[in-house]
């Protein structure tokens, strides 16, 4: 079976040498490139799709038993507005996800499997990936998404795995040619944008959080529910609990104080979060201050970092590359900068040309005042 191509163009650069390995670009523009992912005899191969009439659009619904994971509803949104068939939506959760169907077919579900089994109350990502692949063949859809919370990023490889398909991760962008799904993700470090093919249904990918805006519920929209019992093919033994600190996720905050290159003293790092405690906000950055070791990995957007769409995001120090912008999808954006020629400036909804740490400071006063 083959697997997918890397084909169109990587927005800059090219390397006709290039390869895809696991279903993603590693080498760029990759016209050429492919590789084969046949399976060893007697693997999965229950579950192969008939390649002829593979339709339509499954999506992993991600959910607490309550609310349905933010990240999933603008992915939602994009598989109605791209597929060529009906749009599938496949949800694990308790009785209470009944309360959830309304919502999820007025953001273009037409088919919702709600897969039950009262036994099993945590994820588990084997007998899930069992159950979906199960689906997936009775359904036959041409693809195949999830949202890259670190929930998909553990099932989608594992689905793949059963149904012998390729799998494109992170994908920032998604587009349509029929039932042909053309996927967009960074590549050599985020700087550049690899588009990639599949030859074989089902086509699979994993969606950026945030790349996708919410989309505007169609209130009243009926759809078709089908509750399907799934056998637990696993068995889990709790050991220890141990208690973490958990990183804030910058891919839900309303308003985002985001630190760019032009900070270069660390006090800056902190006096922003001091102000963002008082605002209510989170903080973010670009890469350099990640590199730096300033900030962490999670608070990092751009290309190679996290997708954002905050209401209102506050840029101090930062330039706004190309980069750092393709994961930035702010309502309103505040630039501070003492470099007036600063990219981000020409785009942003005001621009204040100043030091960045005078005015955190001035903020900081007004606020406690």
């Amino acid at each position: 079976m083959s697997g997918c191509n890397c084909s169109g163009s990587c927005s800059s650069g090219s390397c006709s040498s290039g390869s895809c390995s696991g279903g993603s670009c590693s080498g760029g523009s990759c016209s050429s490139g492919s590789y084969d992912n046949t399976l060893p005899p007697g693997m999965l191969a229950a579950y192969n799709l008939d390649q002829a009439t593979a339709d339509g659009i499954l999506v992993y619904i991600e959910t607490d038993g309550k609310t349905i994971h933010p990240a999933v509803k603008g992915i939602l949104g994009k598989a109605r507005e791209i597929s060529s068939g009906r749009v599938f939506g496949i949800m694990f959760a308790g009785v209470g996800g009944k309360m959830l169907y309304d919502e999820i077919f007025s953001y273009g579900v037409d088919t919702l499997y709600h897969m039950r089994n009262s036994a099993v109350k945590e994820f588990q990502p084997p007998t899930f990936a069992d159950a979906m692949a199960d689906v997936s063949h009775r359904v036959g859809p041409a693809s195949i998404l999830f949202a890259a919370t670190p929930q998909g990023r553990e099932l989608a490889p594992l689905v793949a795995a059963r149904l012998g398909a390729g799998l494109t991760a992170d994908c920032t962008g998604l587009e349509a040619d029929g039932r042909k799904l053309i996927m967009t993700r960074p590549a050599l470090g985020g700087n550049i944008l690899a588009t990639i093919e599949c030859d074989t249904f089902p086509q699979m990918a994993t969606v950026r959080p945030g790349t996708f805006p919410d989309p505007i519920p169609e209130v009243g929209r009926k759809g078709t529910s089908f509750s399907r019992p799934y056998k637990a093919t696993m068995e889990k033994t709790i050991i220890s609990k141990d208690t973490v600190d958990v990183e804030e996720d910058i891919g839900n905050a309303r308003v985002l104080i985001s630190l760019g290159n032009g900070i270069r003293n660390r006090s800056t790092v902190d006096l922003a979060y001091e102000v963002a405690k008082r605002l209510g906000a989170s903080v973010s950055c670009t890469r350099a201050l990640v590199d730096k070791g300033w900030m962490p990995y999670s608070a990092q957007v751009g290309q190679s970092g996290r997708t954002v769409s905050p209401d209102l995001y506050i840029a101090f120090g930062v330039s706004g590359s190309v980069q750092h912008l393709a994961g930035l999808r702010a309502k309103r954006i505040i630039s501070v900068n003492k470099d007036r020629s600063a990219p981000l400036n020409a785009i942003a909804d005001k621009a204040i040309i100043g030091d960045a740490d005078s005015i955190l400071r001035s903020m900081l006063e007004s606020l406690e005042e």
